[in-house]
């Protein structure tokens, strides 16, 4: 139900009336491209966050039978608590600039989102669950945006990831895909979306056979920056069981802060993947491109 709600915001956020086009995107557009003649800088890609306060109140506790189950930790507790601590990490680096002669430039992508039992001296405050994508893509940004239902389209990716959680046995999680990610603006919204194939495995190593059913075949994630204010909504479209996280953050100094997220259903890690998470999180982000802007980032330049 709570799922649905979130759906029904995306909804009427893509419902609200469009700003006037305006010249922040370029300017956007030029800083990003001015950090490209620059060697080994480390860009923004996903968003850097650590979020100290982490509170789930429905938590996976059945994929960690297999250390709760053992006779010896019997006094410990639960493995998996509500409250813990979430950080991610996450950046890009350019590879190779005009790829093959053309307007691809080639990245390399790392995330890695941890949870981080900080709370839990029991069991020696572990962090429970890494996940671990280092993805290869090329990029390109177009430098004549196409118009796109009263938007534009903006960019696009063509790549591969890898992801796992660096578990053996019955806490291992991983899979691999090939994407294709794309960039649209719509006055002040921002617009992403993703569709991907998942490489195939053979059946004996699948260790997760069913994830479509909880992450699906992509993903779309919208952000709205208003004045100082950034919402941003992701979808999980499970071809069964979706999830969705709201986020908003505010300034609170140069280049930090202030995070919030809410979030709602499946697929918000490898191995909570099939638990229906109700979570609210509360912590600090790093400023990205968008957010570091000097005025908030509407419709590209009219051509």
């Amino acid at each position: 139900m709570k799922t649905k709600i979130l759906l029904i915001f995306l909804s009427s956020l893509l419902c609200f009336p469009l700003c006037s086009a305006d010249e922040n995107f370029e300017q956007v557009k030029r800083e990003y491209e001015s950090l490209l003649t620059k060697k080994y800088i480390l860009l923004p890609h996903k968003g850097t966050y650590l979020l100290p306060f982490s509170y789930n109140f429905n938590p996976n506790n059945a994929s960690y039978k297999v250390l709760t189950s053992q006779p010896e930790f019997a006094n410990r507790g639960e493995y998996n608590r509500k409250l813990e601590a979430e950080l991610q990490v996450s950046f890009m680096i350019l590879a190779a600039q005009d790829l093959f002669n053309t307007d691809f430039n080639l990245f390399f992508g790392y995330t890695q989102q941890s949870w981080w039992q900080v709370y839990n001296s029991a069991w020696s405050k572990p962090f429970r669950e890494s996940n671990y994508a280092p993805e290869l893509f090329a990029r390109k940004i177009l430098n004549d945006p196409i118009n796109f239902l009263g938007g534009k389209f903006i960019a696009y990716d063509l790549g591969y990831v890898h992801q796992s959680n660096g578990q053996t046995q019955e806490l291992s999680r991983s899979w691999d895909r090939v994407f294709i990610r794309t960039a649209f603006v719509f006055g002040n919204f921002f617009l992403r979306m993703a569709l991907w194939y998942r490489l195939p495995e053979k059946d004996s190593k699948d260790d997760n056979k069913y994830i479509y059913n909880y992450i699906g075949h992509g993903e779309i994630q919208l952000d709205q920056i208003s004045k100082k204010s950034k919402f941003s909504l992701r979808i999980i479209p499970g071809t069964r069981h979706p999830g969705a996280e709201l986020m908003y953050s505010y300034p609170w100094r140069e280049g930090l802060r202030f995070f919030a997220k809410l979030s709602q259903g499946y697929g918000l890690s490898l191995i909570d993947q099939d638990n229906e998470g109700q979570k609210i999180a509360l912590g600090f982000v790093l400023s990205d491109f968008f957010t570091n802007a000097p005025t908030p980032v509407k419709e590209l330049t009219e051509k």
